[in-house]
């Protein structure tokens, strides 16, 4: 009997490997496209429970006790005292999500806080290498995917390799998202994971149950034609179909 050659034994040991190793990702891809076209199935909001779970700022009660500046007209939700760029602010947050600064003592109104206060606040948020701050603008409107609100805000651009931006509450003076060419990177190709080109937060569109269920579909009709393959499998059907 001859020997069989390196370019048959190859051939073979590649089949082997091919297989086995379709086997054990094939079980994971299934799982991917079956949980994806389940996930794609639900609704984010019925997940969340935000259909039956109000998260709504409850209105302070009218004997609250309030710094005598303070005027408890029924829409205050909150009123706190914090530090703000090494300085004590007082914070007077509204049932309807509006926030104001003011003076601790005398009430004045700190809000909204300027581009150099921004700046300093986010000198002092940076803990990367040195850097500086390269500009600082003001912005109405959602920038792109980057930043979405709450408006107006900080636009802080510093100075580093990876051009960070820092989102800050003109409002309150809180930090909000940061952004770098790495989260830009991600962010490009979640969109493109979950086959949302512009938005990048859709999970449960058309398009990605569609190709969920038909990369499931591909995946069980896959183990089908490898079981086939298998050599066992084969002696047993043609067994079972001579007995």
């Amino acid at each position: 009997m001859a020997t069989p050659s390196l370019k048959l034994r190859l051939h073979v040991l590649g089949s082997k490997i091919h297989k086995w190793l379709a086997i054990f990702v094939g079980v994971q891809v299934l799982l991917w496209m079956g949980t994806g076209a389940l996930m794609s199935f639900l609704d984010l909001e019925e997940v969340r429970s935000e259909h039956v779970v109000s998260r709504e700022q409850e209105a302070l009660p009218a004997d609250a006790p309030l710094p005598a500046w303070v005027a408890n007209d029924g829409t205050l939700a909150a009123v706190t005292t914090r530090s703000l760029d090494g300085d004590a602010v007082t914070e007077v947050r509204k049932v309807d999500g509006s926030v104001s600064l003011h003076d601790p003592v005398t009430g004045r109104k700190l809000s909204p806080i300027s581009a150099a206060t921004a700046r300093s606040i986010a000198l002092r948020a940076w803990t990367g290498p040195r850097t500086t701050i390269e500009g600082a603008r003001l912005v109405h409107e959602p920038v792109g995917t980057e930043f979405r609100g709450p408006f107006p805000a900080w636009q802080v651009t510093y100075a580093d390799e990876a051009s960070t931006r820092l989102y800050i509450d003109a409002s309150s003076g809180t930090l909000g998202a940061a952004r770098s060419d790495t989260w830009r990177l991600f962010d490009f190709i979640w969109g493109l994971h979950i086959m949302d080109w512009t938005e990048r937060d859709r999970i449960n569109s058309w398009w990605l149950l569609l190709f969920g269920i038909g990369g499931t579909i591909i995946a069980l009709s896959g183990f089908v034609l490898l079981a086939n393959r298998m050599p066992r499998l084969r002696r047993r059907a043609k067994k079972s179909k001579l007995a």
